[in-house]
């Protein structure tokens, strides 16, 4: 077990192979690397227990909001590497939440952050192994704050349940995947994360971070969302629907929840509760050609109101709140002024 400058302490046994490893994640504290852990196809983070089974390429690491099974990184065939989240409080990488149990791509130079405060970063090249020593025994995962701030959005197909009836599913469903695939690489560019899709919606959602303003990152995707919606009804082989037209319409909604994965013992999704939740699928069906295809609510706009030009769309009745709320039409981006005043 090696400390670090932070007092944390890690165990890792180097794989044989990893003499010539391809890829490494090393521990990063205040800018500082501190330990190399080199893997050439698996590595496992979980937490170190007192009189657990050291393997050979698992890192273990001395936190209680580190899952005894916490993340595994994958590195195929094709030299791609994926990373599943399996924990009980989260894996990020960039900041940006992972969504349980779904593996994705994970690019040298990104940086995989676990329990509290515990950052690494993925990189090519053999590194060094760690020192192994027993430790104080731990109990169970520390459950964290499952409290955030968030900004949700969410993007829904217009006339869906139209073409449910009048499109054949083996023509739509596949044309919906390519839609849906193309919205997905534009959110991740943001710094979003994909919840989960409802059929004919995208439902994504940004958290609150020192180094972000969320409402802005969701603003800056909901307008590059649409343009490529536009892109996508456009071009041939994507949108395989004839006689109806793709048009996506947006909502921007910002508040707290609560957030927390489902499962209990093996993480299949994340559950997120707030007034929040339905104020952005309520806000989405108010899109129209008057409006403009994405709607804000003010929270949102008060945060993004610097980059971002808002139409007042004043007070809306909205199912399930006692209190219309107010609205708002995102219609771009703030234009710098050249010159001087």
């Amino acid at each position: 077990m090696s400390p670090d400058a932070e007092g944390a302490r890690l165990l890792y046994r180097t794989p044989v192979a990893s003499v010539e490893a391809a890829l490494e994640l090393v521990r990063v504290v205040r800018g500082e690397e501190t330990h190399h852990f080199p893997f050439h196809d698996r590595l496992e983070v979980g937490r170190y227990e007192h009189g657990r089974e050291h393997r050979v390429g698992c890192l273990l690491v001395e936190d209680p909001t580190v899952s005894f099974h916490h993340c595994i990184l994958n590195r195929r065939s094709d030299g791609r590497c994926f990373l599943r989240d399996i924990s009980r409080n989260g894996t990020l990488v960039d900041g940006r939440r992972l969504v349980p149990s779904v593996e994705v791509e994970i690019q040298p130079g990104q940086t995989i952050s676990v329990g509290e405060g515990n950052e690494f970063l993925l990189r090519g090249g053999p590194g060094l192994p760690g020192d192994p020593e027993p430790n104080a025994p731990f109990r169970g995962t520390l459950v964290t704050r499952a409290t955030t701030n968030v900004t949700l959005l969410v993007g829904d197909i217009k006339d869906y349940t139209v073409l449910v009836r009048e499109v054949p599913s083996d023509v739509l469903q596949p044309a919906v995947v390519r839609v849906f695939d193309a919205l997905e690489k534009i959110v991740i560019k943001h710094g979003g994360t994909v919840k989960e899709y409802q059929g004919d919606a995208i439902f994504a959602f940004w958290e609150d971070r020192d180094d972000v303003n969320r409402a802005s990152a969701a603003c800056h995707a909901a307008l590059a969302l649409n343009r490529e919606a536009r892109r996508l009804a456009e071009e041939p082989g994507v949108w395989t629907a004839p006689g109806f037209p793709l048009h996506v319409d947006w909502a921007l909604a910002t508040g707290t929840v609560v957030l927390r994965r489902l499962g209990e013992d093996t993480a299949t999704g994340l559950s997120m509760i707030g007034e929040v939740v339905p104020l952005a699928f309520r806000l989405e069906k108010l899109a129209s050609d008057d409006t403009g295809p994405i709607i804000a609510c003010a929270a949102t706009r008060e945060l993004a109101v610097d980059g971002f030009v808002f139409r007042d769309l004043g007070r809306v009745e909205v199912k399930g709140f006692d209190v219309p709320p107010r609205a708002f039409a995102l219609e771009g981006h703030v234009t710098p002024r050249k010159g001087g005043p």
